[in-house]
């Protein structure tokens, strides 16, 4: 049986699948590009992440979180929710607004908004008082690798590396294999775990019982 727990594993089952030697060596580029699909279509809550810092008075850009080293992967993908605490512990959660907007709001006051331009994302207006920033935003997925032998969505989501992996082989297979299958297969896969998110975000209808009393 295939090992999925690992990014050799994975390499092993995708080569299977594929049944042909001379491709072999591409297989990672393969695992690689997949991964650029999973963090363009994908949001599961594996990809999620926490982080906070503090914010000076006047103060208007904040680096996004911009790491890539093995191990240590976190690389900013897309805000959830974006909070504000002035020191004296009042909060606001924080609107999105136009990059071209920025310009116009360089007076410094209470913060209401944000955008983002390039890596760095800016506060509107500038805090007029020292505050604390908190994020909630999504990740890239961590790229396997000899250095990363596994991540989250390889743990959880197997299938989802596999069929992406296959899929990503066809400019190279030609017609050799079943690429349509692989395809819809990938969609399948994909479709799950969205509905897994969902059934895990929400509360599922439950019929509640009476409570019989004595």
């Amino acid at each position: 049986m295939a090992d999925f727990t690992s990014w050799k594993g994975l390499c092993e089952a995708v080569a299977d699948y594929l049944g042909r030697d001379d491709l072999t060596e591409r297989i990672p580029a393969f695992i690689a590009l997949a991964e650029r699909r999973m963090n363009r279509e994908l949001r599961l809550r594996v990809m999620e992440r926490r982080a906070e810092t503090d914010v000076s008075a006047g103060q208007s850009a904040v680096p996004l979180p911009w790491r890539r080293q093995p191990g240590n992967w976190d690389v900013f993908l897309e805000m959830r929710d974006l909070t504000f605490e002035a020191q004296d512990g009042s909060t606001a959660n924080l609107a999105y607004a136009p990059p071209d907007t920025y310009g116009q709001r360089r007076v410094p006051g209470s913060v209401r908004e944000y955008t983002i331009i390039g890596r760095d994302l800016f506060l509107l207006p500038a805090p007029d008082a020292d505050g604390t920033l908190y994020l909630t935003y999504y990740a890239e997925v961590e790229p396997l690798g000899e250095n990363q032998p596994d991540n989250a969505v390889l743990l959880t989501a197997p299938d989802l590396y596999l069929y992406g992996a296959l899929v990503e082989s066809g400019p190279f297979t030609r017609g050799s294999v079943p690429l349509e299958t692989w395809t819809q297969y990938y969609a399948a896969a994909k479709r799950k775990a969205e509905e897994s998110e969902q059934r895990a975000r929400f509360t599922a209808n439950i019929t509640m019982r009476p409570t019989r009393r004595v």
